[in-house]
């Protein structure tokens, strides 16, 4: 396990960019309503991983980026990431204790209480809000997260060694 072994700040910048790709590449309507949130399960992955060299501000900062990019009110997102990272630190040995498949599972809460975070805070800013389509994400990401958690962890114990 990765946890151990300090990683580099390009490998985690490499795999952030490459989330972040994912989640500004244009899809269909019909995909882009269901695409997994990778760049938050990118950053969720880092806090679990590595908490002493990416934490909470940097779960932040990620979040304020994606707010840059996407448009939105400056901190929805790290406002978002950075409760999720909150949890996440907080579940960290249990998570530890399940392989990752079953870490999904627990993990959807998480992804859940992301994407209320963002839920609640554009209704608060009075921004047009898709009750149901919204969600999808959620289902998808748990879906993703063992596969996309394999391999980010993979790429990370190749570079370690």
């Amino acid at each position: 396990m990765i946890t151990e072994r300090r990683v580099s700040g390009l490998l985690i910048l490499a795999t952030l960019g490459g989330a972040l790709f994912l989640a500004i590449l244009p899809l269909p309507d019909a995909l882009s309503a269901i695409r997994p949130a990778m760049y938050p399960a990118t950053v969720l992955f880092w806090v679990l991983m590595q908490p002493g060299r990416f934490g909470l501000l940097a779960a932040w900062a990620c979040g304020v980026l994606i707010d840059v990019i996407y448009g939105t009110p400056l901190g929805e997102h790290g406002l978002a990431l950075a409760v999720a990272g909150y949890a996440v630190i907080r579940m960290r040995e249990l998570l530890w204790s399940f392989p990752i498949w079953q870490q999904s599972v627990l993990l959807l809460p998480v992804f859940l209480l992301y994407e209320f975070v963002l839920f609640w805070i554009d209704g608060v800013t009075g921004a047009e809000v898709n009750q149901w389509w919204r969600w999808l994400p959620v289902a998808t990401t748990t879906l993703v997260w063992p596969v996309w958690a394999s391999l980010l962890e993979r790429i990370a114990e190749l570079e370690v060694g």
